[in-house]
């Protein structure tokens, strides 16, 4: 293929309409009950062991090690009651399938346990009603390379059989002891409920390891290297960390040898974890008893569905590691934390392998942000980050390093599939960062899995009469660094005002109610592709009033031009309820095409609705498309008729608040002009 610059096709148009469209009528996800469902599975049966109601929380509900599973079986969740009544049906990703550890000389990343654990979180029936067993009736499976094969049974029947929550299994003890020890928070940031919870347990360590303080330091070196990674240091002052001091009998982990020596006496560890898994030398991994171990350690001292992430340390210098919804890394001097980091890419971020070596059998495909098939710039996935002047494909020359481009070679393929950047943590394992685009990618993935804040004074959305000496608004924002604050009263921003909270006196305020607004937003260097900002909203006004209006409306007045002698305006007054609201919004801007945004709305409380907007991608329409929504017959468009009639909604679709935002730009880019 012919390098091009990175610049526009002669003559290109690009129409960038960007439409904002939130539903505010929606169930929240906090509206909704979740549960914790724990299957195990071998070559026969999928077998329930777990079913917990979990408790509510702020921070996004996730089933570990979902965005970075091999495979995920796409199903429809029936709840059965006592009689044999649907209680409830809910969707749920089922995630199958474990990486392996990567050597610089092979890259064999994938495989099927004949055995294993599933974790998985799901909304439910409602909490006081009793479920007697859930059936998980397959809708669609993503298999990669073949990761389900024709020999698990317990796959193939799937939906054939009702799973019984009320005489549920649990693995027993076969260590000396009981069972975990003890849990330390060993990074306390804030409340679990708000923050990325990951939990520490460590396989092969003696009561004389723990006493000396061996599996300690081993935490302590594999927490500091969280600390020092480029992305995972933005959000560290936001992560919550605990360790779980488990003993076992013996030091190390099963089969630790190296490839044509005899096997050694089996070693008695709480975990049960083992090198050559599946006769794979690095694949060190734990059996179905043991990750049912530290599913039940979590579970049991860090709290159902509060934990996000589990890191299995096991006690031997030997390299090795595996990853999914437990993270098995060894504490091999030269690699632990680079496993662990690079494995924790797929599964909290659902990075993609950039390294080029052959899997056979792996499908075709760029779903992951780090990768893509295209190399013309208006359509690669982090075109932002590219200069103009940058060659499309990229030359993999030293000449290169820290430039963004399009690098060919990634997902296991040398050609027709590009990545960002020359070397990354994805790419090298001794790389100990990552690019710039699966930085951005860890930054935007937490960011999406938290609130912004951890409070907000008093309830977004209520109303206020404003008293002497005056009255302190404002919001407790996550204790990372880098937020910024504007605030505005009446439509006016208060230029002056940039911190979290805010005194409004009497002084400041009208007999009439006006709107009191904060945006709280995160404009990081390293973020390019969203905008990350929270909107929050109260109503106040002197208190010296005769009347209180506690339902301010306001006009919204959306223009945009299609031509110097065409301009449609769109008029639409939503009334402002006293619903208290708050707005999280992600724009998209990495595709220069039409945008349509969906909202689902979560609701935190009885007193703060939550919407998270998300942005599809849709083909942009001709000038003369537009004119086709001149549904009045005058040369205008409404934006409230523009929009049902674009989203099929019906006019009498009562509960709905509207909220627009049309902006049209055009741009004209030509060579050599």
């Amino acid at each position: 293929m012919q390098n091009r610059k990175a610049a526009y096709d002669p003559h290109y148009l690009f129409l960038f309409l960007s439409l904002s469209f939130v539903v505010c009528a929606s169930v929240g996800a906090e509206d909704l009950d979740y549960w914790q469902i724990v299957l195990t599975y071998d070559s026969e049966e999928l077998t329930l062991m777990e079913a917990s109601e979990m408790g509510p929380m702020r921070k996004k509900v996730r089933s570990p090690g979902l965005l970075g599973a091999p495979g995920v079986i796409e199903c429809r969740a029936e709840w059965i009651d006592e009689s044999g009544d649907l209680l409830a049906t809910t969707e749920a990703q089922i995630p199958v399938g474990r990486r392996v550890a990567e050597t610089s000389s092979d890259h064999s990343t994938e495989f099927m346990p004949q055995a294993g654990v599933i974790v998985i979180r799901i909304p439910g029936p409602a909490h006081g009603t009793t479920p007697r067993s859930i059936r998980l009736v397959p809708t669609q499976a993503k298999k990669f390379g073949g990761i389900v094969r024709e020999d698990h049974k317990a796959f193939r029947e799937l939906g054939s059989q009702d799973l019984l929550i009320e005489n549920l299994k649990r693995v027993g003890q076969t260590s000396k002891v009981e069972g975990p020890i003890s849990a330390t928070k060993v990074r306390d940031t804030g409340d679990d409920g708000n923050r990325f919870v990951l939990v520490f347990v460590g396989d092969g360590y003696t009561a004389g390891n723990l006493s000396s303080g061996d599996y300690d330091t081993d935490i302590s070196n594999l927490l500091n290297s969280f600390e020092t990674n480029n992305s995972w240091s933005v959000f560290f002052d936001g992560t919550n960390f605990y360790r779980v001091d488990v003993e076992s009998n013996e030091e190390g982990a099963d089969e630790e040898r190296g490839p044509g020596e005899p096997s050694p006496p089996p070693v008695d560890t709480y975990f049960n974890t083992s090198f050559w898994t599946q006769g794979l030398e690095r694949l060190l991994d734990s059996d179905t008893v043991g990750e049912m171990r530290a599913i039940m350690a979590a579970d049991d001292l860090v709290g159902v569905g509060v934990w996000d992430q589990i890191v299995m340390v096991v006690n031997s210098d030997k390299y090795g590691g595996s990853g999914g919804d437990v993270v098995v890394t060894s504490v091999n001097p030269g690699a632990a934390t680079a496993i662990m980091i690079h494995e924790l890419g797929h599964s909290f971020v659902g990075l993609a392998d950039e390294y080029t070596s052959p899997y056979p059998g792996y499908p075709p495909g760029d779903p992951e942000p780090n990768v893509d098939f295209d190399t013309f710039l208006p359509m690669i996935k982090w075109h932002v980050w590219i200069g103009r002047d940058t060659d499309l494909p990229t030359p993999d020359i030293p000449a290169n390093d820290g430039v963004v481009g399009a690098f060919e070679g990634a997902r296991y393929l040398e050609n027709g599939i590009y990545r960002p950047m020359r070397d990354c943590l994805m790419r090298t394992v001794s790389n100990p960062n990552f690019c710039k685009i699966c930085n951005e990618a860890h930054i935007l993935e937490y960011m999406r899995s938290v609130e912004l804040t951890d409070n907000v004074i008093p309830p977004a959305g209520s109303a206020h009469k404003i008293e002497p000496p005056g009255m302190n608004f404002g919001v407790v924002p996550l204790p990372i660094e880098g937020f910024e604050y504007e605030w505005s009263l009446g439509g006016q921003v208060l230029e002056e005002a940039v911190k979290p909270e805010l005194q409004i006196t009497q002084g400041d305020v009208t007999p009439d109610a006006q709107e009191l607004k904060l945006v709280v937003s995160y404009p990081s260097p390293h973020v390019r592709q969203e905008v990350i900002e929270k909107t929050f909203v109260w109503y106040v006004q002197d208190s010296g009033a005769d009347t209180f209006t506690p339902t301010p409306t306001r006009t919204h007045t959306p223009t945009f031009t299609l031509s110097p002698t065409q301009t449609f305006t769109s008029t639409e007054t939503p009334t402002m309820t006293d619903t208290p609201t708050s707005t999280m919004v992600f724009t998209d801007t990495h595709t220069p095409t039409a945008t349509a945004t969906e909202t689902s709305t979560q609701t935190s409380s009885p007193t703060l609705t939550e919407t998270l907007t998300t942005t599809e991608t849709a083909s942009p329409s001709p000038t003369e498309r537009l004119l086709e929504y001149d549904l009045n017959g005058d040369n205008t468009v409404n934006a409230v008729d523009l929009v049902m009639h674009l989203f099929n909604i019906e006019s009498e679709t009562s509960e709905v608040e509207t909220v627009f935002d049309f902006s049209l730009d055009w741009q004209h880019e030509r060579q050599g002009q």
